[in-house]
């Protein structure tokens, strides 16, 4: 029995694709091993970096970051020198990280830490409660850290904002 001339077309075609698609499924030796998302997403940094730390901010770490600061918004003033409280707290869908001046004012920005040793901080909590800069200035930086012995230290990597690196960058302690 011969199959009617549009249906011996149909599995001729469908012949032909089963064989392209089985070529392209077979590859090459030297292709890449499909990346998962495990693979590309950033390590969990070790849960020793999570806490609460304190460190003095110095009238020398305000002047360092002078040559890019911008007061300029209306409601934007210098940082306070003092002693100042940084928590860096996990969260469930966001770490978040809050800095605390000496006068108890708070800013809070949604941040990402890697095991790598880098931090991401991303967007502010709520910036119309604190900011560290104006609106004029972009809002993610990034920061290298390194934790060991109670100690965090923190060094800007690429942070447009003066009064955000000049408060963050440095050695803090635990407690």
């Amino acid at each position: 029995m011969s199959l009617p001339r549009c249906t011996s077309k149909l599995a001729a075609a469908a012949a032909a694709l089963a064989a392209t698609v089985a070529l392209a499924a077979c590859g090459s030796d030297d292709e890449k091993t499909p990346t998962t998302a495990a693979q590309t997403a950033p390590a969990v940094p070790s849960a020793g970096v999570y806490g609460t730390y304190h460190r003095r901010v110095t009238r020398a770490d305000l002047s360092r970051t002078d040559g890019h600061r911008s007061e300029s918004g209306p409601t934007q003033e210098m940082p306070l020198a003092g002693t100042y409280r940084l928590t860096i707290a996990r969260g469930s869908a966001q770490d978040v990280l809050k800095a605390t001046d000496p006068q108890d004012f708070v800013i809070a920005m949604d941040v990402t830490l890697d095991r790598g040793g880098l931090l991401r901080a991303t967007s502010y909590v709520d910036p119309n409660q604190g900011a560290f800069c104006g609106p004029e200035i972009p809002i993610p930086a990034n920061y290298a850290y390194t934790s060991h012995g109670g100690e965090l230290v923190l060094t800007a990597k690429d942070d447009p904002c003066a009064d955000r690196d000049s408060i963050l960058t440095g050695t803090w302690t635990r407690g």
